[in-house]
């Protein structure tokens, strides 16, 4: 018969225990050949992003340049980084105007907005705005006219464009930040 005073209590003490007293997993088979194909397949997928980065970069530049460079009285002077066509007529560029808006209702997602972004989409959306509070104005002459529209298309292509390319980077994982590096 065994001795009663000696029971030996097979609970561990503590959950570093529990779990050191835990049978070892047996390796996977073919594991390293998964491991490094998972590490080829991100590998591969990084040029987007790179890409994405340097788009990233370009519009954290560029547009708040282009902004600072701009005349503070809203469409006086076109912009020199924005080529217009010469033979704009008020109705071409009222159709333009038309169809950068609906564009722009469906390129706009305020959902994934980053600090940046949503700081320089509303610094565009103030400029559109100056731009048709000055064309309100009664007594423009055609040649205002012509030039506040031409300036409207413009701040419209540019955040239409802004507006894509935020909604083409969060496709595509990443996101419009104007960071100078990426910590990973």
């Amino acid at each position: 018969m065994p001795d009663s005073s000696l029971t030996h209590d097979a609970r561990p003490l503590t959950w570093g225990d529990a779990f050191a007293s835990l049978p070892l997993e047996p390796a996977p088979e073919n594991g390293w050949s998964r491991i490094t194909a998972t590490l080829d397949a991100r590998h591969r997928s990084r040029a987007p992003i790179w890409l994405a980065t340097a788009a990233a970069l370009v519009l954290a530049i560029a547009l708040p340049w282009q902004l600072s460079q701009r005349n503070h009285v809203p469409g006086t002077q076109p912009s020199p980084l924005v080529s217009v066509a010469t033979d704009d007529t008020l109705e071409t560029l009222y159709a333009e105007s038309a169809q950068l808006e609906s564009l722009l209702q469906f390129a706009r997602d305020d959902r994934v907005s980053s600090g940046t972004a949503a700081a320089l989409a509303g610094e565009l959306d103030s400029q559109l705005a100056s731009i048709d509070a000055a064309l309100m104005r009664p007594g423009l002459s055609p040649d205002q006219q012509m030039s506040l529209w031409r300036a409207r298309v413009e701040a419209l292509r540019t955040l239409t464009s802004f507006e894509s390319t935020r909604r083409w980077l969060v496709a595509n994982g990443s996101r419009y930040d104007g960071a100078l590096a990426q910590v990973d």
